[in-house]
């Protein structure tokens, strides 16, 4: 594993997508690319990878594991980061989502 990238603070959600996928790129990870939005395979495979993530921190959850909880919501934020900036979902477009009314479900 290559040693940890420090982010200078505060950014705002389109620069921490753009450290993400540039950390990713530095570090070989095959990053998603906008033309890859059409690709039946892709999408699915990162939101199968994302959900990989959420149910390995669930597992850490059970265990009482607050490290790697914590690094499975990293793993989580850094997947989904990833694929919104290939996918060109910048913060502006996410921005609505942010002033939804609370789920009454929830």
């Amino acid at each position: 594993m290559s040693n940890p990238v420090e982010l200078a603070a505060p950014m705002n959600l389109s620069d921490l997508i753009l450290e993400v996928r540039e950390v990713n790129r530095a570090n070989g990870w095959a990053i998603l690319q906008a033309h890859e939005w059409t690709d039946t395979y892709k999408i699915p495979a990162i939101l199968a990878l994302i959900h990989s993530e959420v149910s390995e921190a669930l597992e850490a959850f059970r265990h009482n594991d607050k490290t790697n909880f914590a690094e499975e919501l990293a793993d989580i934020l850094i997947r989904v980061l990833d694929c919104a900036g290939g996918a060109r979902a910048r913060a502006p477009a996410l921005r609505p989502q942010w002033r939804r009314p609370r789920n009454p479900g929830l």
